[in-house]
């Protein structure tokens, strides 16, 4: 028996895959928790086909999720408080874009620019410089690290993204960075522009990697309880979140890479037409 869950903003609909036969169910979603939505929907579905949710549930080889839990979080702004930190000199990266390719036709400058994602106020500059080649040209100025993180500290920032110049050919400053942060604050969460979207184009690195931190504390908090109130419910098998290619990645992997369920909910649907 496979289960596909995907939660909307109205509803939570169920699809059971039980031998050949299918089995369809729907439970308003609840906003305030949609694991709950999650289980409600489950309990209908168990009371239908005359069994309890328990048993239902242990019966389950497969559990697929789509959530539009991180696309929301973006569109209505409730992301966590996060800051951007970047090569001292290159601020402006989440600022300046791509110079103007937005819109239809390319370069329409008659189109406004949506706000950075991550505000200039939360961005700051890191004393160090990658180049082109991997050489360090400037070393990591660790004490001159502690300004910095005084900032953070008086802004109290619940994520960070850490997007150097050329860290996708040399990472060890963003690794140290990293555990520096970790060092001063252990509860942080820290997004690397070389784990998250190692491309050559800055704007889209240091995009993707601010989301990914935005997302962190929410997709966490909300992967984690779905994986274990399931567990408690009777749920032993592998749990798996559609990401926004249309594939699936465990539960487990993606509460440390959001980034990668921002389209979750919509994903499938070309995959379905297909």
């Amino acid at each position: 028996m496979r289960f596909a869950v995907d939660t909307g903003g109205t509803f939570t609909d169920l699809v059971i895959e039980e031998g050949p036969r299918l089995h369809v169910f729907k439970s308003p979603t609840t906003p305030s928790n949609p694991v709950d939505g999650v289980l409600d929907v489950l309990e209908v579905a168990a009371r239908d086909m005359g069994r309890s949710r328990q048993n239902l549930l242990e019966q389950g080889e497969i559990f697929v999720h789509g959530t539009t839990t991180a696309t929301n979080a973006i569109i209505t702004g409730n992301t966590a408080r996060t800051a951007f930190l970047t090569t001292r000199g290159h601020p402006d990266i989440l600022v300046l874009r791509e110079g103007g390719r937005i819109g239809l036709p390319l370069f329409d400058h008659g189109i406004a620019y949506p706000e950075p994602f991550v505000p200039r106020a939360l961005t700051f500059e890191v004393p160090e410089r990658v180049d082109a080649n991997g050489r360090i040209a400037q070393a990591l100025d660790e004490p001159g690290l502690e300004a910095v993180f005084d900032r953070l500290e008086e802004a109290n920032v619940e994520a960070v993204a850490v997007c150097l110049l050329w860290s996708i050919v040399n990472s060890a400053h963003e690794l140290r960075l990293e555990a520096l942060l970790r060092e001063r604050f252990p509860d942080l969460f820290i997004s690397l522009s070389h784990r998250v979207n190692p491309s050559l184009r800055e704007y889209r690195r240091a995009s993707a990697t601010a989301i990914d931190a935005a997302l962190k504390p929410i997709m966490s908090a909300y992967l984690g309880e779905l994986e274990q109130r399931l567990r408690e419910a009777g749920y032993g098998a592998r749990l798996l979140v559609v990401t926004s290619q249309g594939m699936m990645k465990d539960a487990g992997n993606l509460g440390s890479s959001p980034i990668h369920v921002v389209k979750s909910g919509p994903a499938m649907a070309p995959v379905a037409a297909k």
